[in-house]
């Protein structure tokens, strides 16, 4: 393999520090980057060096093989089961969970209390709702299909993707703090910033 420099790193951008279990794999980033052709999964929320290794082991560099996001999702267990019918329920058998499917997991669980990352609203909101499991496999989820898009679309897409996610939630907010000024009778005046 020759010395492939890759093409999407932009050169003074840092890398996240992995935190925990850190493998002794001298310059592993780089390698990681040559396997994926310049592409840089820690560019997602949640990734690092570390357990991006953990996926490539578990999913491989092709993730063409999955013809959508709902696909890949699918396959990892993450997509919602549809073993409920009104008030009936259909008898159902969990098959088991690909290794991969829980890797994403752990890495929603450490963003379910990140204040400034988008996808750690998404998850509070729905455990205020429907509880902390279903929130963690919602947000792996997310995680996952931007994974997919990363390798199968590029950055460009996940990045209008994430910024259009997260001026849909400062829509929402504007929204809320709108409605509890009306309710306490009082009005609001801000300036936009362009």
């Amino acid at each position: 393999m020759g010395e492939n420099h890759p093409q999407q790193q932009s050169k003074g951008a840092k890398r996240k520090p992995i935190r925990h279990h850190k493998p002794k794999i001298k310059n592993m980033d780089h390698y990681l980057l040559q396997i994926f052709q310049g592409k840089d999964a820690t560019v997602l929320p949640g990734i690092t060096d570390y357990n991006w290794l953990q996926l490539l082991s578990e999913i491989g560099t092709d993730l063409q093989r999955w013809k959508t996001a709902k696909h890949f999702t699918s396959w990892l267990g993450l997509a919602p089961k549809q073993h409920h019918s009104g008030r009936m329920r259909k008898n159902y058998k969990p098959k088991g969970q690909p290794k991969a499917g829980l890797i994403f997991k752990q890495a929603a669980t450490s963003l379910l209390n990140s204040k400034k990352i988008a996808i750690g609203a998404f998850g509070r909101k729905i455990r205020a709702r429907k509880g902390p499991s279903l929130a963690i496999k919602a947000m792996a989820r997310k995680l996952a299909e931007l994974y997919w898009k990363l390798f199968t679309k590029g950055l460009a897409y996940v990045e209008k993707g994430i910024q259009s996610y997260n001026e849909k939630i400062m829509i929402n907010k504007q929204k809320h703090v709108i409605k509890m000024a009306k309710e306490l009778g009082m009005s609001i005046s801000y300036k936009t910033t362009s």
